[in-house]
């Protein structure tokens, strides 16, 4: 059995505000993963180009900050898995 990757998106206050800003959408992911799977699973699932993943662990799991090119737009990403 293929273990998920990306667990979920994230819809915080603060997730809204980066990705307006700084075109970042912010998932929660499994502990194991590591940047170069989450940057993969992320550009297969949604057909997007990502330049760069930042992780974090918090006390609710690991979380996954990804940078999308300036060509695609974390807004638009958002409203099409209903984050906004």
């Amino acid at each position: 059995m293929k273990r998920e990757i990306v667990i979920s998106p994230v819809a915080t206050e603060k997730s809204m505000l980066i990705t307006e800003r700084e075109n970042k959408i912010t998932f929660i992911v499994d502990r194991t993963a590591n940047r170069k799977m989450i940057k993969e699973e992320v550009e297969r699932m949604y057909s997007v180009k990502v330049t760069s993943v930042r992780t974090l662990m918090t006390k609710y799991g690991k979380k996954a900050i990804v940078t999308l090119d300036p060509e695609y737009s974390a807004d638009e990403l958002s409203g099409r898995i209903g984050i906004f």
